[in-house]
């Protein structure tokens, strides 16, 4: 499965292709695009998620997050794996909350596209993990994704973004201070068009990029890279 077949994933089911604002912002600069998920409930599964974890000297560190499309390879964001060992990366499946064991692989090799230029277009990257995943359709599952290209997805088109990051509106200067929470969040809204996108002010958007929009909700700044579903 080569990167120029999973590039339309970007656009159809995972989309959130924004790098994470850092929080020290130039002074003055005050963010709207804040997240406003709330918690999986007990019990249920998004089978297709994974924590990318690090290992640092205090453990096992959450960084962003990644779909499963196939048991042994994980779609993620390029800016999530840019420049790190991969000898320290492993992924875990099957978890609501990042203190549960699931089931860890190692990443052993991570592809980036070839065209991917930061904060721009193409954020994707494939990892190779080992071993591979058990499949249950229960806790871990793949992904569905379209492989072909079709019609593009426009406005209006009912998405669901996962991740763990922030349930509050929180002005920048204060985010080294928040916990994030430890268990998966969801929220769901619209797409909105490229159009109204660009008119909006995100000029760079392309066709390998969709947009969506809510009240203080969104993967910008706050989940990072997480999975923006389209259904």
């Amino acid at each position: 499965m080569g990167l120029p077949e999973l590039l339309f994933i970007g656009a159809l089911t995972l989309g959130c292709v924004f790098a994470r604002l850092n929080s020290r912002q130039p002074s003055g600069y005050t963010p709207h695009r804040i997240v406003g998920g709330a918690d999986v409930p007990p019990g249920e599964h998004v089978p297709y998620q994974v924590s990318l974890q690090y290992k640092a000297r205090a453990g096992q560190m959450h960084f962003c997050g990644g779909s499963i499309v196939a048991p042994n390879r994980i779609l993620t964001a390029a800016h999530c794996c840019q420049g790190l060992n991969v000898s320290r990366m492993s992924v875990v499946a099957g978890i609501r909350g990042l203190n549960e064991r699931g089931s860890r692989s190692q990443v052993l090799t991570y592809t980036i596209h070839p065209k991917y230029q930061e904060l721009v277009t193409s954020d994707l990257a494939v990892l190779s993990i080992d071993p591979a995943l058990k499949l249950n359709n229960v806790s871990i599952t793949s992904i569905e994704y379209q492989s072909k290209k079709k019609e593009f997805v426009g406005g209006g088109v009912p998405v669901t973004l996962t991740g763990w990051g922030l349930r509050l509106p929180v002005p920048f200067p204060f985010l080294d201070e928040v916990n994030y929470p430890n268990v998966l969040q969801r929220m769901s809204y619209h797409t909105i068009s490229n159009t109204e996108c660009k008119n909006a002010g995100m000029e760079s958007v392309t066709d390998t990029e969709i947009c969506a929009r809510g009240p203080f909700r969104g993967a910008c700044s706050t989940f990072s890279i997480d999975l923006f579903r389209a259904y």
